[in-house]
């Protein structure tokens, strides 16, 4: 209670404290207002920034600081404009600054003071951050920097988003760090090694040659390390051993110096770290963590990985530029148990099963890929890229499965399966781009190739029991073999033709022709000679494809001021030539298909940090070669399954809008998104079941499916005497409109869904960093033709997260507390998880060493249980995951940026 109290009156003793204003207006030398300029103010003695702001449309500002009794500078900075500085020894008073002018092209410095920490920049389509402004915990990475930027959200799946654009490729000093995702980048670099966070639209390396503006929707995110002297050398280290003989380690070491960079890494666990992070214990994303907390799971079950990585990076004379060579190997161990209870809606019944599966896979994985650059002059440059992977799977899988109708037990399944497999792809890329005298003329060809195989072994023993009908029980115990390959080459050329100074007509032809074979050889156990020789003519098939693709494509390309358009038409050509031979029976069929095709996207800058964006695209998928194929395949003694050749193409229009704005001066960041889709002759499933419940299942074209998504964010940031409030309320909603097949009778199934949420960020300086979430999420469906008429179900989640630091940051304590509950989940699963985890951390040796000592899941109350809602079904299901365990563990990093340590 002491402890609360002494901390209720240290932040009424922040909240309190003494503060001043700065106001004052920028304009340019013709006195037009300058709108998102930055203001700050910085201490002169180690160029840390006290508080920043904006200038709102009319180019007035108003910064709040405390009293400074040191000398610091106020900064104004503008895209386009030199930057001015003034100094002031003291701050205990308001300041009122005038019109302030900036010059373009000129150096205006009052007091001749050059600073250059603007915490945020724009230029042309760039956000920069400051990194230093971005306050995280001592032992963070990269990773955390980018959770401090407004908009900045992660996905359960792990997919990134900023204002609501995908992010797509993760960057290090411009260079993609073993792969562009970022996810080893991510998890890797030090926060404290970053200088400047670049946010930018996604480009094509034929756009950044030619210095054509981006199509893409995407963004790219740049970190930029200060290296002074051009000198970087990193050295992190972590070994940690706790109860249950769980343990971590981690090492990441890379030498950098001008344009060279060699980087080593490692790492190896038990407690379910899929990826690489030194320090990804409390993380809230779900790339490294069984994270049902989060309302789904990434990796159920319990994993051990080993992984080892060498990237190289270099720049060979003045033309040759090696973007990437790496080397990684991955050595993973998944245990998984599961069970599920799902009952499926039939017009006049209702089927429910129980599952239990088990499973445990080994998987080694090796990867190299390289990316080379080689420019003939200034106008021409050559691309080269290959990647080789080989993967070697062993695993064993065992379920059970219980089947009723009306609580009358139809069937049941006990299987027992072990098997491995061998994969191998080999793909080299090469591509041609010129740029003419005449600017935006551009003519550029790639080459690609895929040869890809993959080879199965599997065992299975299954015995499947028909209750109501004992003559159709079903025991096997058979060797399947299976043979999968693929050769694919793919060429895309392409022309830009300028029609003014601001417009550009495409010309892009595609060409794509692939080869897949597959053969599959199932042999059944013969007793006499005990072994696995009695060739299954039912369940052995060969399917060989050859698909051609051209797809010739025209489009107009506008940006002229605030204003970009794109549009595109083209032809989707496709043939389609299958053999097969099922059950003995040799087949084919040929299909040809030619289709119009469209994409147009609008896009209006308000401003800078203001736009709308307008997409609509038509475009069709047509069937494969498994949809179209007419043969049953009886592999499931529970499912048969057959192709419908008769199947169409299914064309899908959609359309986005996404408004999104940054104020800087009143610190608030927003995005709205709205996306519709609907779909003509979707492929949906058609099946049936009998009365021993078993399924029967195939493919039909349906017309009408439509679906509604309202994605929004608003971020309000409150900053006052070096502290900070970050509010942001959230909203989704979805509304799904679906038709389809069940037991041989259309119906219709619409879902609405809504998630409201809320996520507050509260930072008092060097006392404490408090983090708080929650959300309501809501789904109803109604069915026609069903014997149920609708459903209902919802689950709140809470999210506490905390750290408070002591002694000078040298001693912080981590707390991070999850709620979940699932209203309407069955009996037989836990409706309601508590998850908590807590740490001690301890810096020293000049904050170069820390000692952690954790505790996972201290409650020993973790649950993974999600409930999913399908078009006729709703299915409860819980998995395995890791429970509590201690850990204690050190963590070493000698870093040198240049000739200092960092």
């Amino acid at each position: 209670m002491r402890k609360l109290l002494f901390l209720f009156i240290l932040i009424c003793l922040r909240l309190n404290a003494q503060t001043y204003n700065i106001n004052g207006k920028v304009t340019d030398e013709n006195n037009n207002p300058i709108e998102n300029a930055t203001i700050s103010l910085i201490k002169q003695k180690d160029s840390t920034i006290i508080n920043f702001t904006g200038t709102n449309n009319k180019g007035n500002f108003e910064i709040k600081i405390p009293e400074q009794k040191e000398t610091s500078f106020l900064q104004i900075s503008g895209d386009k404009f030199r930057s001015l500085s003034k100094k002031f020894e003291i701050i205990i008073k308001d300041e009122e600054l005038g019109t302030v002018k900036l010059e373009k092209d000129l150096i205006t410095n009052i007091e001749e003071v050059q600073i250059t920490a603007s915490p945020v920049k724009i230029k042309k389509d760039t956000v920069e951050y400051n990194a230093s402004y971005l306050k995280v915990k001592p032992d963070a990475k990269i990773d955390e920097l980018l959770k401090e930027i407004p908009g900045v959200e992660t996905d359960a799946d792990g997919k990134m988003t900023i204002n609501g654009q995908p992010v797509n490729k993760i960057l290090i000093n411009g260079k993609p760090f073993f792969n562009r995702d970022g996810s080893i980048a991510l998890q890797t670099y030090p926060a404290d090694i970053i200088k400047k966070i670049q946010i930018t639209t996604s480009k094509t390396k034929e756009e950044e040659f030619t210095g054509r503006a981006p199509i893409s929707d995407s963004l790219t995110v740049n970190f930029n390390i200060d290296e002074k002297d051009n000198k970087v050398n990193l050295n992190n280290v972590m070994l940690g051993y706790g109860s249950n003989d769980r343990y971590e380690g981690t090492m990441f070491f890379t030498r950098a110096q001008n344009n060279r960079n060699i980087a080593l890494i490692g790492a190896s666990n038990n407690i379910n770290t899929a990826g690489f992070s030194v320090d990804s214990f409390f993380d809230n994303g779900t790339k490294s963590k069984n994270s049902a907390i989060n309302g789904s799971s990434v990796n159920q079950g319990i994993m051990r990985t080993s992984m080892i990585g060498l990237n190289y990076i270099d720049k060979i004379g003045e033309n040759l530029d090696l973007e990437k060579f790496s080397l990684q190997y991955d050595d993973n161990n998944l245990e998984t148990y599961s069970k599920t209870s799902r009952t499926t809606f039939l017009p006049e019944y209702k089927l429910d099963k129980d599952t239990e599966r088990s499973g445990n896979t080994d998987t080694r994985k090796f990867n190299f890929g390289t990316d080379t650059n080689y420019k003939i002059n200034k106008s021409t440059k050559i691309t080269l890229s290959i990647d080789f992977t080989n993967t070697n799977i062993d695993r064993t899988n065992d379920s059970k499965s219980f089947t009723f109708r009306d609580d009358e037990q139809l069937n049941s399944n006990v299987s027992s399966s072990r098997g491995n497999s061998v994969n191998n792809s080999f793909s080299p890329k090469i591509g041609f781009t010129k740029k003419f005298q005449k600017n935006g003329r551009s003519f550029s060809a790639y080459l690609k190739n895929v040869f890809s195989e993959s080879k199965n072994d599997n065992f299975n023993l299954q015995e499947t029991i028909f209750y109501q009908s004992p003559e159709d029980n079903d025991y096997r115990n058979q060797r399947s073999q299976t043979k999968n390959s693929r050769n694919s080459f793919f060429a895309d050329v392409k022309y830009y033709e300028p029609i003014t100074d601001y417009s550009t007509i495409s010309m892009i032809v595609t060409y794509d022709n692939q080869t897949r074979d597959n053969e599959k050889i199932v042999n059944d156990f013969d007793i006499a000679n005990n072994q696995y020789s009695v060739y299954n003519s039912l369940l052995s098939n060969i399917l060989n494809q050859n698909s051609t693709y051209i797809n010739p494509e025209i489009g107009y390309h506008l940006n002229r001021g605030k204003i970009s358009f794109n549009a595109s038409t083209n032809l989707n050509i496709s043939k389609l030539d299958v053999s097969t031979m099922f059950n003995l029976q040799n087949s084919g069929f040929q299909k040809n298909f030619t289709l119009p095709e469209y994409d147009v996207n609008f896009k209006y800058n308000f401003t800078k940090l203001k736009n709308i964006r307008i997409s609509n695209r038509g475009s069709y998928t047509i069937p494969t070669a498994m949809e179209l194929n007419p043969f049953r395949d009886e592999s499931n003694p529970l499912l048969t399954f057959q192709g419908n050749k008769d199947l169409k193409s299914t064309w899908q229009n959609s359309t986005n809008i996404n408004f999104m704005g940054s104020n800087i001066g009143r610190t608030m960041n927003f995005y709205v998104r709205l996306e519709f889709s609907y779909w003509e002759n979707d492929i949906v499933d058609y099946s049936y079941f009998d009365e021993t419940g078993k399924q029967f299942s195939s493919y039909a074209n349906i017309s009408g499916n439509k679906r509604l998504n309202l994605i929004s964010n608003f971020t309000k940031t409150i900053k006052w005497n070096g502290n900070q409030l970050k509010l942001t309320p959230a909203f989704s909603s979805n509304f799904n409109y679906r038709k389809g097949f069940v037991d041989g009778s259309e119906f219709t199934n619409d879902i609405f869904s809504v998630t409201p949420r809320f996520n507050l960020n509260l930072r008092l300086k060097d006392i404490i960093d408090l983090r708080a979430s929650y959300s309501y999420g809501f789904s109803q469906s109604h069915y026609t033709n069903y014997r149920l008429d609708k459903t209902k179900t919802s689950n709140k989640n809470l999210n506490l997260g905390m750290v408070n630091y002591f002694l000078a940051n040298n001693l912080f304590i981590e707390n991070d507390f999850r709620f979940r509950e699932n209203n309407n989940m069955s009996a037989n699963f836990n409706r309601k998880s508590y998850f908590w985890n807590a740490s001690v951390n301890y810096q020293f040796y000049k904050k170069q060493m820390m000692l952690k000592f954790r505790v996972y899941d201290l409650l020993n109350q973790r649950q993974n249980a999600v409930t999913n809602i399908g078009d006729n079904y709703i299915e409860d299901r819980e998995d395995l995951v890791l429970r509590r365990y201690f850990m204690l563990s050190l963590v070493m990093k000698f870093n040198k940026i240049g000739g200092n340590k960092s």
